[in-house]
């Protein structure tokens, strides 16, 4: 009997096989689902659930919820592996950084930290500096592999889906007008309001693109053992306690190293 497997909010990072969730899908292979709400899987089922880099994305007054639809899909002797950001990892790293007077990098580090929770435009101040580094007349390779090594994030790559476009459908090109009118929509209502007011109060930053909240092993922790999960363990991109977790493609790119950088934690709680 095969296992049943669940990834959420898995953007292009999907299995066949498993069911693969996410809120605005780019392909046939994934589920639309509302994330945030009831999972469209039954109790007591899921043998692997699975996510990355999204709970620093989810409001945290929504944290504990998500984490007891998690819990409730689990089967008994499930596992949770959650990948997210490690906020003590990136502390410490900054630290060192402006210590050991590396402040182009220490700089990268607050950047990254502080744009991602508070930007208000798509793309952020740090889609600038990506862009800005892609462009240099020169390349300042020492910044492109600093970068690369601690989000994994590719300065130049052209962002492309890992579906064909035969699998786009009549749905899903649907779906990417309505948002396209919809921003629209909103852009025009935003144009209406005082100048001060949309400065301080409007971010129009896409859906998924800003952190709600930063985590370290203990805090998350804490959150995983008030759901219920029991054994919370920190795991690496290439270890884990599931049989045959298939670290490829989800959590190790395909030179071996960590698909989302060396700042990310990998977490597994199991459902008693």
């Amino acid at each position: 009997m095969s296992r049943l497997c669940v990834n959420l909010a898995c953007g292009d990072s999907y299995l066949a096989g498993w069911i693969n969730l996410d809120y605005s899908p780019h392909s046939g292979a994934v589920r639309p689902a509302n994330l945030l709400g009831r999972l469209p899987i039954a109790n007591d089922t899921a043998e692997i659930v699975y996510s990355s880099h999204f709970l620093e994305h989810v409001p945290h007054d929504l944290v504990s919820p998500f984490l007891s639809e998690c819990f409730r899909i689990t089967k008994h002797g499930g596992t949770l592996r959650l990948v997210l950001p490690d906020f003590e990892e990136m502390c410490h790293t900054y630290l060192n950084l402006r210590q050991s007077h590396e402040h182009e990098k220490a700089n990268f580090l607050m950047l990254e930290i502080v744009d991602q929770c508070v930007r208000q435009t798509e793309g952020g101040e740090l889609g600038e500096l990506y862009y800005n580094l892609a462009n240099l007349s020169y390349k300042d390779d020492t910044m492109i592999r600093f970068i690369k090594q601690r989000t994994g994030h590719i300065i130049g790559n052209i962002p492309t889906f890992c579906y064909s476009y035969q699998k786009r459908t009549m749905r899903w090109w649907f779906r990417l007008l309505r948002s396209k009118l919809s921003r629209l929509y909103i852009r025009g209502i935003i144009g209406l309001l005082p100048p001060t007011f949309k400065k301080q109060n409007v971010s129009l930053a896409q859906v998924g693109e800003r952190h709600c909240w930063m985590y370290d092993f203990n805090s998350i922790s804490q959150l995983l053992l008030m759901a219920g999960f029991i054994e919370v363990q920190r795991m690496t991109a290439t270890t884990s306690n599931i049989a045959d977790f298939p670290f490829f493609p989800l959590d190790v790119s395909r030179d071996g190293s960590p698909r989302k950088g060396a700042e990310s934690m990998y977490i597994e709680a199991v459902k008693p």
